[in-house]
C-alpha cells in the first residue's frame, strides 16, 4: 500500500471528523448575549423561564452537552446525559450515564427511567434542551407497559442482520417505545423545548434521527405491519398484541403533527453528513486532489456499493474520468450488511474487503470507507483501507478473501493484514465516509 495515499486518506478523514465535533457544531448554532440566546435566526430571554434544564442522549451527548455547559453557565440548573459505553468524558453540571448500543440494555431503560421522572418535574415556565444525536435510539430505551427490554432487544437485532434501513428499524423502535416518536416532547409538555441534532440519518428527516423523541412521528402501526409481512417477522406475543390493538385503535398511535404538545417545541440541525464531505473536500484539494462529491446519500448493500465505487476507480485508472488524475472522489451515507456468516465485521470493512476484490491488481489507488463514529459494526474498527494489493496481501498469509466475505468476516482479515483503521471513539456520529483516492 503507497504509504502517500494512506497518509493523505487519514488526512481528509481527520479533517472530515474535526468539522463535524459535536462541541464546535454546538458553538456554531447557538450564541449567548447576556441573557438573550440565539439560535437559527430564533431568540429566546433567558431571564423568562424559571428553570433550564438539558436532556442529551447519543453517541455525541458529552461534547454538545460541555458546549452547552459553557454557553449557559450559570444558567444551567440540571441535566443528564446518556451515552455509549466508551464514549464517557468529564461534565461539570450534567450527570452522565452509560448504556448498550446498538443492541439496547438495562442500563438505557434505567436512564431513560430517571430522565421521564426528570421531565416529569418540570413546569410550563421551565426550558428543556435535547441534545440528540446518532445511536440515541438505542441508548434511550423505555418500552411500552407490556412490552420487555428482551422483546425490544430480539426484535432490534434481528432486523439489524437481516439488513434492515434505519428507518425500517426505529419505525418499530418508535411504537414499542414510551419515549421515542414524540414520546419525549409528550413528557416534557407544557414546558418549551429547544432541540439540538446531530444528524446520523440520510437526508436528515427529524423523526429518524435518534426515533424521533422530540418531533411529530410520520409513521404509523400500519407501516409496523408493513415491514413485519415485508420480513416475514415472527412477533413475540406481548409485541403482536400491541400492534393487533394498535392497528384497531385500541392502542393509541404516537403523536403526529396536529398534537398540541408540540406547540412549544423548537428543532435545529446543528450538524451532519454533508457537513463532513464539504470538510473532506477542503483538505483534498489543499492535498492537490482533483476532487468530486458525489453523494451524502448513499445507501444499499455494501459489498454492493463497494462493487460500483471499485468501477469508478478502474475507470478512474484507465481513463482518468470522471476527474482528471490525481482523483479524490468523496462519499457518505450508511449502507447496509445481511448477516449471512459467522464472522465479526461492520459495513465499512464488508465495503472495503468487497472493493478489494473488484479493484484487484489495479496499479496507485487507495479506498477507506469510515464510520465516523468511529465504531464500524459491533467492532473496535472505524473502518479499513484497501487497495489493488490488498487480496495478494490476504493470499500471503494464507487468506481467502471471498471465503472471509461470504462469513462476514471482513475485521478478521484486515485485522490480519494490518490494514484496519483505528480511530477509537470519536465522539461524533454523521453516518459513514467514503474516500476514493487515484494518484
Amino acid at each position: 500500500m503507497s504509504e502517500d495515499l494512506n497518509c493523505d486518506a487519514r488526512k481528509i478523514v481527520s479533517h472530515a471528523i474535526c468539522g463535524v465535533d459535536p462541541y464546535s457544531c454546538v458553538h456554531r448554532a447557538v450564541r449567548k448575549e447576556h441573557d438573550s440566546l440565539y439560535i437559527g435566526g430564533m431568540s429566546f430571554d433567558l431571564a423568562s423561564y424559571q428553570n433550564i434544564y438539558l436532556v442529551a442522549f447519543g453517541k455525541a451527548s458529552v461534547a454538545m452537552s460541555r458546549a452547552i455547559e459553557e454557553i449557559l453557565g450559570d444558567k444551567l440548573s440540571e441535566g443528564c446525559a446518556i451515552t455509549k459505553y466508551g464514549f464517557a468524558g468529564p461534565l461539570t453540571i450534567v450527570k452522565l450515564m452509560e448504556a448498550g448500543h446498538p443492541i439496547p440494555d438495562e442500563n438505557g431503560v434505567i436512564a431513560a427511567k430517571q430522565i421521564s421522572s426528570f421531565l416529569g418535574r418540570t413546569g410550563p415556565k421551565d426550558l428543556i434542551f435535547f441534545l440528540i444525536s446518532g445511536g440515541g435510539s438505542a441508548l434511550l430505551t423505555l418500552p411500552r407497559k407490556g412490552i420487555s427490554l428482551q422483546d425490544m432487544v430480539n426484535l432490534t437485532d434481528r432486523l439489524i442482520r437481516i439488513g434492515a434501513s434505519i428507518d425500517e428499524i426505529n419505525t418499530i423502535r418508535k411504537h414499542l417505545s414510551a419515549v421515542k416518536g414524540g414520546g419525549l416532547a409528550k413528557m416534557a409538555y407544557p414546558s418549551e423545548s429547544i432541540s439540538l441534532i446531530l444528524s446520523d440519518v440520510v437526508g436528515d428527516p427529524l423523526d429518524v434521527i435518534a426515533s424521533g423523541p422530540t418531533v411529530p412521528d410520520t409513521s404509523t402501526f400500519e407501516d409496523f405491519q408493513e415491514i413485519v409481512t415485508r420480513y416475514n417477522l415472527n412477533l413475540p406475543p406481548a409485541v403482536q398484541g400491541l400492534l393487533e390493538n394498535g392497528l384497531e385503535g385500541v392502542v393509541e398511535d404516537t403523536p403526529k403533527h396536529d398534537d398540541p404538545v408540540f406547540g412549544r417545541c423548537h428543532h435545529f440541525l446543528v450538524g451532519n453528513n454533508s457537513l463532513a464531505l464539504i470538510e473532506a473536500e477542503k483538505k483534498a484539494v489543499e492535498l492537490g486532489y482533483n476532487t468530486l462529491l458525489l453523494t451524502s446519500s448513499l445507501v444499499g448493500e455494501a459489498r454492493e456499493v463497494a462493487r460500483v465505487l471499485a468501477s469508478i476507480a478502474r475507470e478512474e485508472r484507465k481513463m482518468s474520468r470522471p476527474l482528471t488524475l490525481p482523483a479524490c472522489i468523496l462519499a457518505g451515507g450508511e449502507t447496509t450488511v445481511k448477516v449471512m456468516g459467522k464472522g465479526k465485521g461492520g459495513r465499512c470493512q464488508e465495503m472495503a474487503l468487497s472493493f478489494a476484490i473488484e479493484a484487484h491488481g489495479l496499479e496507485d489507488i487507495l479506498f477507506v470507507p469510515m464510520a465516523t463514529d468511529g465504531n464500524d459494526g459491533p467492532t473496535d474498527a472505524a473502518g479499513a483501507f484497501a487497495d489493488g494489493y490488498t487480496i495478494e496481501k490476504g493470499r500471503n498469509l494464507h487468506l481467502d478473501a471471498r471465503a472471509m466475505l461470504g462469513q462476514n468476516d471482513s475485521y478478521n482479515f484486515f485485522r490480519e493484514t494490518g490494514d484496519l483503521l483505528i480511530t477509537g471513539p470519536t465522539g461524533t456520529n454523521v453516518m459513514d465516509v467514503y474516500v476514493l483516492l487515484v494518484r
